[in-house]
């Protein structure tokens, strides 16, 4: 279905979004870290269907990886480093509350133009800078300028990225589910599962995960998982052109994602994880919780 044919479909439900003719519910899965592991992210972009990567400005494999997945049809975000509330160390390109209007848009601007084929952007860590009114009014105008989107990925319950994008008329949305702050491969699939049971729902969700061995062998399930819910995977870009994107969302889970994590602990980043197919129809019927949960940043 055409992003036009869907725009057709936005829903007249304040609490429910698009329903597609072959779908009861979109969803949106971001890949963030990627840049960090060759191996890693060449998994990301073999997975099939409409992933977004969310790409860091700086890291080794950033530049190669986002053009092979523009090639490859995949759209691919800027995931930008910010300062947090826990002082733990910025990758190169990040943005701190402390600089000051210039060079934070210098910063901006060049990791735009590392990462051309980024369409939007989303936060890496930022529990700090996303509490911070006046440089995340710089965040969002430069991003209108640029036609840009914003995904916030709540790092912190504080957040205030979400308002200030609407005050600036920037699309935006924020993560609902965390697929893989607790990396056990059950865990993982109990959290894919709960993205899709809400995107089925209330019409649409967003996910996050990273490039582990165990989140890339779950999401090989998920083709099995829409199909017996009737929900369509598709990229952030169309998910913001068919859901109302200026109602508030809610989201679960908190992100356990340090610049580090990519580069440790794997062997062999090719290893193969085996996760068992997990009970479709009752994934698709689990209870939601529609209240934020309390944030212990893990960034």
């Amino acid at each position: 279905m055409t992003p036009k044919g869907k725009l057709c479909l936005i829903a007249l439900c304040w609490l429910c979004a698009v329903s597609p003719a072959s779908a009861d519910g979109l969803l949106a899965v971001i890949i963030d870290d990627v840049g960090y592991s060759a191996a890693l992210g060449e998994r990301t972009l073999a997975l099939p269907g409409a992933f977004t990567l969310a790409v860091l400005p700086k890291a080794p494999h950033s530049a190669r990886l986002a053009r092979l997945a523009a090639e490859q049809g995949k759209e691919v975000m800027l995931h930008n480093p910010m300062s947090n509330t826990r002082g733990l160390p910025l990758d190169p390109g990040g943005l701190t509350e402390t600089m000051d209007k210039a060079g934070f848009l210098a910063v901006l601007k060049e990791n735009f133009e590392l990462i051309p084929e980024a369409q939007g952007l989303n936060n890496h860590m930022g529990s700090l800078l996303t509490q911070e009114a006046v440089p995340l009014g710089w965040l969002m105008e430069f991003l209108n300028t640029r036609g840009a989107y914003f995904i916030d990925s709540r790092t912190t319950a504080a957040t205030r990225a979400w308002e200030t994008a609407q005050r600036y008329q920037v699309p935006s949305l924020p993560r609902d589910v965390f697929l893989d702050h607790d990396r056990e491969p059950e865990q993982i699939l109990h959290q894919l599962g709960l993205a899709v049971s809400m995107a089925k729902t209330r019409g649409y969700a967003v996910a996050i995960g990273h490039p582990y061995p165990e989140t890339l062998a779950a999401l090989e399930h998920l083709p099995a998982m829409l199909n017996g819910a009737r929900v369509e995977l598709v990229s952030i870009s169309d998910l913001l052109g068919a859901v109302p994107y200026s109602l508030p969302r809610v989201a679960t889970g908190n992100c356990l994602a340090p610049p580090y994590a990519l580069q440790l602990h794997f062997e062999d980043p090719t290893e193969s994880v085996e996760i068992p197919l997990p009970d479709i129809q009752q994934a698709i019927k689990r209870e939601l919780p529609y209240t934020d949960l309390v944030y212990a940043e893990q960034d």
